[in-house]
């Protein structure tokens, strides 16, 4: 009888230990031309982060997280690392927590679960807000190495006389005729988006500019200069200066520090069923993404300020 006691209790300890550690161990894929990899240096947390570049060998990366029992993997920010993640989320049953995907598409795949609503809702908000202001020939600008992201944002054509262009760098809008429009939208990252907004308000300073979540952060405004006076950005309401990028980030790492699951399909029930809290704001999810609205934002006096 001791021996059997003794064995059950082993038996318990061994199944404590391993879920303790495989309900706190998470994956953390980042892509280097985004803020994210900043996280892992900012606190430290109870969460156990694995953390791998998405450039790095994602099928021993993943292999490696399975093996270890490891469900999720806090990233990856963009739509374009979504789409190369995807296969091995599946394969391995692992589901994706990113701060930032929007694509319509990938949200809708059951392993990949963002804190931004989808495109299609983002697109629908731009839509009403350029119409709000008076847009009559938009020029979009978007970030050519993220097009799962950027092409649904085209749609805007169907409602706005304008066009569109592709942007890998400077020369990629040096002959676009910028006098001829009144407002913009930009898909690009910070210092990107800086370099187009220089370009475009020295060709015509009465240009409006929107731009996204993509470039919504503290460095974007140290690039500095009375260029990026004015520039609109329509994204979820923060309550950080850090950026919407490094908010969701944080935020994911809060819930998962707060709930623990024993699997995914508990995690898909658990988030599909209940109102959640993330930061300051409550959320729900449907079987395209997060349902929230979008704050007006405008900077002003080197700041992000909220437009009533």
């Amino acid at each position: 009888m001791y021996k059997i006691i003794v064995l059950l209790i082993s038996m318990l300890a061994i199944i404590f230990v391993w879920f303790n550690y495989t309900s706190t161990t998470v994956g953390f894929i980042y892509n280097p031309i985004t803020n994210a990899a900043e996280y892992l240096g900012l606190k430290n947390y109870r969460v156990n982060f694995v953390a791998s570049n998405i450039d790095s060998d994602l099928e021993k990366f993943f292999k490696y997280l399975s093996s270890r029992g490891v469900k999720f993997v806090v990233g990856p920010s963009t739509s374009v690392d979504g789409k190369k993640v995807l296969p091995f989320l599946k394969k391995y049953n692992i589901l994706a927590l990113s701060p930032t995907i929007t694509s319509t598409e990938l949200l809708k795949s059951g392993y990949i679960y963002s804190l931004m609503p989808p495109n299609k809702s983002i697109v629908l908000a731009f839509q009403e807000y350029l119409e709000k202001l008076g847009c009559s020939n938009l020029l979009l600008v978007l970030d050519d190495s993220n097009r799962e992201y950027s092409d649904e944002f085209k749609s805007l054509l169907n409602y706005f006389p304008g066009d569109f262009v592709y942007y890998q760098e400077l020369s990629s809008i040096k002959n676009v005729p910028v006098e001829k429009y009144d407002t913009a939208v930009l898909t690009t990252v910070e210092k990107d988006s800086f370099e187009i907004i220089k370009f475009l308000k020295t060709k015509n300073p009465k240009i409006r500019i929107f731009a996204t979540e993509a470039s919504f952060s503290k460095e974007f405004l140290r690039l500095g200069g009375i260029f990026l006076e004015d520039t609109y950005f329509l994204v979820p309401k923060l309550h950080s200066t850090e950026g919407v990028e490094l908010v969701m980030i944080e935020n994911w790492v809060d819930f998962i520090q707060k709930h623990r699951f024993l699997s995914t399909q508990q995690f898909k029930r658990f988030i599909n069923t209940h109102i959640i809290k993330v930061g300051e704001r409550y959320v729900y999810f449907t079987e395209e993404g997060v349902k929230e609205d979008l704050q007006l934002y405008v900077v002003k006096d080197g700041k992000f300020k909220e437009v009533q």
